[in-house]
């Protein structure tokens, strides 16, 4: 399975080659035995604090809607592709994983991520986010990255004071071409809509034919969406650089 997973991570780097930015990250869903999630939360922090300083920081989230709800979200962003080939894990890292692996019955495995930076807007740290996941039709990802990047230019036009990170699967989950939006939220009550909506601040920027041939190829670039609330656990994550 290492040398599985090295091979992945050296055809990632080989496509990549010349990577700018440090937009690759790596996440996974956990399902942990029910009555056993106090333990597992508490060493799993112990772990993040002994071992995710930087650059290996970590953060960790619940899932708190959905089909997943009540299961756990971790992973790591701001790398390069090369950075997860180059990692040596220590064994005292692998021994003391053991410690919260115990509690665990189940999960989604590895994923990993591109972070697509010029499809983002303004994004940044939050307690809560909204996670909606496209299951994009084959070869429309890139039709949904255009409309997305169009976007941003419309929302810096109205001043938009919103947050989201765009991310592209790589590698893991249920299907190739996955498409991940994440808004960021500092409560639930950032969900209600308020200021001008999606279509008026495209509309002001673009005009309204423009918008609607973009929602059309948008809304026939994937076959269906997920949405996930995730609430951050900071304790669980490791604390931000000064």
């Amino acid at each position: 399975m290492k040398r599985f997973i090295t091979i992945i991570l050296i055809s990632l780097i080989t496509i990549t080659f010349a990577q700018e930015n440090p937009v690759a990250a790596r996440g996974r869903y956990t399902k942990v035995t029910k009555g056993k999630e106090a333990l597992y939360e508490k060493a799993y922090a112990k772990h993040v604090a002994n071992f995710h300083v930087q650059p290996w920081a970590t953060f960790a989230a619940k899932v708190m809607s959905g089909p997943r709800t009540g299961q756990y979200y971790t992973g790591t962003t701001g790398h390069y592709w090369k950075d997860y080939a180059e990692r040596v894990v220590t064994k005292a890292h692998r021994d003391d994983r053991k410690n919260f692996v115990k509690y665990i019955e189940g999960g989604s495995g590895a994923m990993y991520f591109e972070k697509i930076l010029d499809a983002s807007y303004n994004d940044r740290s939050a307690p809560m986010w909204e996670v909606t996941t496209y299951y994009t039709k084959p070869g429309a990802r890139s039709t949904m990255l255009s409309v997305l990047r169009k976007a941003v230019e419309a929302n810096k036009k109205s001043n938009y004071d919103g947050s989201y990170g765009v991310y592209a699967v790589v590698s893991g989950g249920d299907q190739d071409g996955l498409l991940v939006l994440v808004t960021r939220m500092d409560s639930m009550a950032d969900m209600a809509v308020s200021g001008p909506s999606v279509k008026d601040r495209w509309v002001k920027t673009f005009g309204e034919q423009s918008w609607e041939k973009n929602i059309k190829d948008w809304r026939s670039s994937y076959t269906k969406s997920t949405t996930e609330i995730f609430q951050v656990i900071p304790e669980m994550s490791t604390p931000p650089s000064d």
